[in-house]
This record gives structure tokens, C-alpha cells and sequence, in this order.
């Protein structure tokens, strides 16, 4: 009898003890809640057309941002909203020179680029050049430059509604010409603007180089120093020689129209085998920035750094 009154309260422990796995879980916080509402409430309302984040959605990034326009082989680059803005307002066309060359200029369509391309034969023609087979410019292309120029003459805003800044930019190429020194001819290049090359027996050359900068003339930029490399990616080694700043020669530039070049070097080429590669560098500085412009940097398309070569 004692036995069994000392098992029966231990099997009942046992069995509290042993319950079912749904009653350890915890209570489960959301069951509560049903959603019974399957309308979105964070839709955001249309956009105005005349806006830049409105004329982005309509026009830059389905009519001008196809493959191989403006879809980041060259700027404009209308690929994000983002560089769309930053490569053209207030920015410099590179293969366009004259009196219209600003893309946007904020309060004067007629004096932007931009707006110009759009309405009348500039270079190459009238933009855009080339259509998606879905595109509907051509039923709306009076709506879309209407609204262009609405844009740019409100002071080309960006997409939160801020008025651009004025910058101020780096210095940047615009071409490299060579010649054997005493001749007048150019060097050929490689194919697609490559290397420059230097024909049998040259034992020199002089080198010149197309800069531009927004905010100073080419003659007045600092620092003009070249050097000179067999590896395209390392110039720490190397000396320094100085670049010559001379009055304007024409010639072709990157982008094959005409330009002026100014700053000067000569290359001694006895001391390279035939066959060598040689790669150039040069340094200047905008006088209103502190910090020295490397063209090209190691950054840079391997491309540039072909442009910026001769070949022995």
C-alpha cells in the first residue's frame, strides 16, 4: 500500500512534466492580427512631366539611354537619374566647341546645348539620333522639348528641387599629337585611336598635348610635368621633365575634331629597344585647386592610357 500511494504522485508528476510540444511554445505575438486591407497606402503620386525626375522617367532613360548612346560609352550618361544631372548641368560638351557649348545652361534653353540638339542639326544631327522600336518621341517629341525647355528655363532644378552649384572641374585632355622632331606629319595610330607609332629609324620626338579647364585657359595651368614609363601603371620611379607651354599649333583631337594644343615635350627614343611601349603621364594644376591633375591615372580606360603610348 505505501508503495503504490508514493507511485502514484510521482506518474502524475511525470505526466505534467511530459505535456505536449504545443504547450512549451510561446505565444506567437501576431496571431492576433489579420490583414484585411490589400490597397497600398505609400503610392507615390504622378510625377510632373516638367520636372527633371518626371523628363528622366519619360525622356533621358527610355529614349537616350540606349545601347551605345547615352548609356555610359560616353556623357551625357542618362543611365540613373544621378549621372544624368551630373553630366550635364553645368558641364562642357567634349566633341561640340563655340558659344553653345554648356549642356544645360540653368535659365537659358537657348544657350543650352541640350535643348539646341533637341530642336535643330548640330553635329552630327538632331537628337535622338537612333529610336527603340517602343518608343513614343516621335508622337510626343513636341510635349517632351516643350518640357525641356520649361525645365532649363526654371533653373534646370534636380530632383529634389535644389538649383545647381557652379563647380569647379579638373583639368581634362582633349588630344595627343606626335611628330618626329624637325617634321611637320603627325604619327599614325594603331586602330581605334590606339598607340602612336613611331616609324623605323626616328630617334626623337615631340609630343603635344590638348588640355582644357572651366575656369582657366590652358596656357595658365601649373605644375607641367611629363614622365614617361614602359609599365602603363607605374610612373613612381620615374623622373619628372617639365613640359614646354608655347603658343597654340592645330591639330585633331581625341574625338577627331579640331583643337589647339599647347604643352610640349620631347622624347629621346635611343634609349628604348624596337618594340617598346612607351607610356606618358603629365601633371597640372587648375591654379584655383590645390590638388595636381594626372592624365591618365591609373583609374583611368586602358584605352586612354593607349592613347597617352607609342610604340617603337
Amino acid at each position: 500500500m505505501k508503495i503504490f500511494t508514493i507511485i502514484l504522485p510521482l506518474i502524475a508528476a511525470f505526466m505534467f512534466a511530459c505535456g505536449s510540444e504545443t504547450d512549451k511554445l510561446p505565444t506567437n505575438p501576431f496571431e492576433p492580427y489579420t490583414n484585411t486591407d490589400s490597397t497600398p497606402t505609400n503610392i507615390a503620386p504622378d510625377i510632373d512631366p516638367k520636372s527633371f525626375a518626371g523628363m528622366h522617367q519619360t525622356i533621358f532613360r527610355p529614349t537616350c539611354a540606349n545601347s551605345g548612346c547615352h548609356d555610359g560609352t560616353f556623357e551625357p550618361d542618362f543611365r540613373t537619374i544621378e549621372s544624368t544631372y551630373n553630366t550635364m548641368v553645368l558641364q562642357k560638351a567634349i566633341q561640340i566647341s563655340g558659344a553653345n557649348d554648356m549642356r544645360v545652361v540653368p535659365g537659358n534653353p537657348d544657350a543650352s546645348l541640350l535643348y539646341l540638339r533637341l530642336s535643330q542639326v548640330i553635329g552630327s544631327g538632331v537628337m535622338p539620333l537612333v529610336l527603340e522600336p517602343n518608343s513614343d518621341w516621335n508622337t510626343k517629341k513636341t510635349e517632351y522639348i516643350a518640357n525641356v525647355r520649361s525645365w532649363i528655363q526654371n533653373g534646370a532644378k534636380d530632383m529634389f528641387g535644389n538649383s545647381p552649384q557652379n563647380g569647379n572641374l579638373q583639368p581634362s585632355m582633349q588630344g595627343v599629337i606626335a611628330f618626329p622632331t624637325g617634321s611637320t606629319i603627325p604619327l599614325d595610330r594603331e586602330p581605334n585611336s590606339g598607340m602612336l607609332v613611331v616609324p623605323s629609324g626616328t630617334s626623337s620626338l615631340d609630343i603635344w598635348f590638348s588640355l582644357t579647364d572651366d575656369n582657366a585657359q590652358a596656357t595658365d595651368l601649373q605644375q607641367n610635368t611629363i614622365k614617361f614609363s614602359t609599365d602603363p601603371n607605374d610612373f613612381t620611379a620615374v623622373n619628372s621633365q617639365n613640359l614646354q607651354v608655347l603658343s597654340p599649333i592645330t591639330g585633331t583631337g581625341y574625338f577627331g575634331t579640331s583643337v589647339a594644343f599647347t604643352h610640349k615635350a620631347s622624347l629621346n627614343l635611343t634609349q628604348y629597344a624596337a618594340g617598346t611601349s612607351i607610356f606618358f603621364r603629365i601633371y597640372v594644376k587648375d591654379p584655383q585647386q590645390s590638388a595636381v591633375t594626372e592624365i591618365p591615372a591609373n583609374g583611368s580606360a586602358s584605352y586612354i592610357k593607349q592613347y597617352f603610348a607609342c610604340k617603337k
